[in-house]
């Protein structure tokens, strides 16, 4: 046989083997067993995405197919999508599928639908394969901490661990246990063993990166973030926390950005919708707020960020009516949320409710640190309820020119609860908290001090306890040891309740230093943080960093507008020292326009006249009302006897500066200056 007839015959027959191979595969596409095969892969590799589309054309091509119908809603249980799951279930149990062999993806797809008794009934089934035992086992763990049985769940993941001690799905559930039930040290150690365990776990780097950003902070967090990302790109769950953490740390854009991918892959993602919600109010776009709010189709109406957003915007619109009703069942169920307090009894103000305002706003006037704003406002309430001295008592504080330390916040049910029975149990901080707050406002530190430390021992994983024991200390006097229990709280969850804390008792303790550095530290992991910003201005300007005071103040005022009479003074004396007059004279002025009865509004405002050398009597005339207002503050009395120098009022000028140079307080060597130099 001639070469070119083997190579002619060798040619056919490679052509008919494609051609069979062809027909093959064209069989297999049209009955679905390629695209089943392709889903199968892509589910075992965890791309639950993927698989979805390639399972639904394997459905099509064999709509009977059990194993199918079974894989695909192991696929949708991955993409969340619960009622999609339980419908692909049921019709594999109605094509001929045991029950038992999909009571594992059914009691998931109830779970997700909220249905934790169903969800139950199906992992506490007799007829569950071995094989998914540990899926079912953390299935009954989540129902029950859904239920409020904690002690069940722990058990049922204690179930899950044995049966698989090395499946890093278990530590992940166990570690956002942990984190339900305060135990951040613990649910750290479980998260760093997923993480050990399967370093390319989407759902374990997702959850290491929560910890950490409440561990260290916002921008130590998005490392973990990237890395769960470039595992698993299309994760929705890491991308909603990740634009959340971009939101917090002030990266707009890339948050933005974010919204935009989960949108593109699940347009209906109410998440993403209200991300972007929060950031068009943020910018002052209410009416794009609200548009992108109405697009999360009622689905987070219940959850504490919705209302407070939806209370805001109402307000901002004028319907103090519509914030009222949704800001009332947030301050109901977070009572120690002093903004939600303060917005709703503003709505019920601007309502006509003058009794309604007043009872809300009482335990926060009974603070000593009540700010001007709230002392304000509880004023207004009192005399629309025709209670004038009591109005009055309140817009005298309001006028004061120093805040008193914060104290825990205060609830009605304080004395109640102090003079009730002890919780039975000191281990459990959702009721010893609550107890010992109570104790402290009522005044009896030594018995809260020892419920704390109790406490304390009791949970050594769990902040709240050490930021309380912190609490204690500090009522009782004792400041550095208050910060040493604040600074385990940080350790564990560095969050604002801990660094200012932290950093007021540092403060407190006389070292100044290191209350700066907490400060500077926490607004490194939260440059957006307003609170943080301000404190940090404050210690900028104690140390004389004019510029650095600016800058910090001019960020808050970019968050927090131009109402806040304080903030206003700060920013005159901040542009005032920095050599902008122009700036400062409009600061001050502004400020004293807000709060023209307060002593340290109208010190302000008469000093920069003086300082940018206003001719006339307008600057002496403000300075002496400040005096008259708060007489025994040395600054106030200071600046009216450099004023009374300047106007060749020499004896007046004595006399003041005199009174300052008299008192103990950081300028007394200047009044003792201008004093000799008279």
């Amino acid at each position: 046989m001639s070469r070119t007839r083997i190579l002619l015959i060798a040619g056919i027959v490679v052509l008919l083997l494609g051609v069979a191979g062809l027909w093959q595969w064209r069989a297999h596409e049209r009955d679905g067993s390629a695209a089943l095969a392709r889903g199968l892969a892509a589910l075992d590799k965890g791309d639950a995405r993927t698989a979805r589309i390639e399972l639904m054309n394997a459905i099509k091509g064999a709509p009977r197919s059990v194993v199918a119908r079974e894989a695909q809603a192991r696929a949708l249980v991955e993409l969340g999508d619960g009622a999609g799951a339980q419908a692909e279930a049921e019709r594999a149990r109605a094509l001929g599928a045991p029950p038992s062999q999909t009571r594992a993806v059914m009691a998931q797809a109830l779970l997700l639908q909220g249905d934790a008794v169903a969800a139950l009934r199906e992992a506490r089934a007799s007829d569950v394969p071995d094989t998914d035992m540990d899926i079912v086992a953390r299935v009954a763990a989540r129902a029950a901490m859904a239920q409020g049985d904690m002690r069940a769940a722990q058990n049922a993941l204690a179930s899950a661990l044995s049966i698989a001690p090395n499946d890093a799905e278990n530590w992940v559930e166990l570690g956002r246990f942990r984190l339900t039930t305060g135990d951040q040290a613990g649910a750290i150690a479980a998260a760093d063993r997923a993480v050990a365990l399967n370093p390319a776990d989407a759902k374990a780097l997702t959850l290491r990166g929560e910890l950490t950003r409440a561990q260290y902070g916002l921008t130590a967090s998005l490392p973990w973030f990237d890395r769960a990302l470039a595992v698993r790109p299309d994760s929705i769950p890491t991308m909603e926390q990740y634009a959340a953490t971009l939101a917090d740390a002030g990266s707009a854009g890339a948050m933005l950005s974010l919204t935009r991918r989960i949108l593109a892959l699940e347009p209906a993602n109410a998440r993403a919708w209200m991300m972007q919600a929060v950031m068009a109010a943020r910018a002052g776009k209410a009416d794009l707020a609200r548009t992108l709010l109405d697009r999360t189709q009622g689905r987070l109406d219940d959850e504490p960020a919705t209302r407070l957003l939806r209370g805001v915007l109402n307000l901002q619109e004028g319907n103090a009516v519509l914030a009222a009703q949704a800001l009332a069942p947030l301050v109901a169920a977070q009572p120690d949320n002093r903004t939600a307090r303060t917005l709703l009894a503003r709505a019920q103000y601007l309502t006509g409710d003058y009794a309604g305002a007043a009872t809300l706003l009482a335990p926060v006037v009974a603070q000593r640190d009540a700010d001007p704003y709230v002392l304000t406002l509880a004023a207004r309430a009192q005399e629309g309820l025709g209670n004038r001295a009591m109005a009055a008592d309140m817009l005298a504080r309001a006028a004061w020119p120093v805040r008193a330390a914060a104290d825990p916040f205060a609830s009605p049910r304080d004395a109640m609860l102090a003079d009730g029975p002890p919780p039975a149990n000191a281990a459990t901080a959702r009721d010893n908290i609550p107890y010992i707050r109570a104790l402290l406002s009522s005044g009896r530190t030594g018995d809260a001090l020892t419920r704390a430390e109790a406490l304390r021992r009791a949970n050594p994983g769990a902040p709240d306890a050490w930021l309380i024991a912190g609490d204690a200390l500090g009522a009782a006097g004792r400041p550095a040891d208050a910060a040493r229990a604040y600074e385990a709280a940080a350790n564990i969850r560095f969050d604002r309740a801990a660094a200012m804390r932290l950093a007021a008792a540092w403060g407190q303790a006389g070292n100044a230093v290191r209350a700066a550095q907490v400060v500077q530290l926490f607004l490194t992991q939260h440059p957006n943080d307003a609170e943080a910003q301000r404190l940090a201005a404050a210690i900028a300007m104690q140390r004389q960093d004019w510029r650095a005071a600016l800058r910090l103040l001019q960020a808050v005022r970019a968050q927090t507008g131009d109402g806040d009479a304080v903030l206003m003074a700060d920013l005159a004396r901040a542009a005032l020292e920095t050599g902008d007059p122009a700036a400062a004279r409009a600061y001050a002025a502004h400020a004293y326009r807000l709060m023209p009865a307060n002593p340290m509004t109208a010190d302000i405002y008469g000093w920069t006249l003086l300082r940018t050398g206003e001719k006339g009597p307008a600057a002496v005339n403000l300075l002496e009302k400040a005096v008259a207002l708060a007489p025994g503050h040395p600054v106030l009395q200071l600046h009216l006897g450099q004023a009374y120098a300047a106007a060749g009022r020499k004896g007046e000028a004595k006399l003041a500066l005199g009174r300052a140079a008299a008192m103990n307080f950081t300028g007394r060597q200047e009044a003792v200056d201008a004093l000799a130099a008279l």
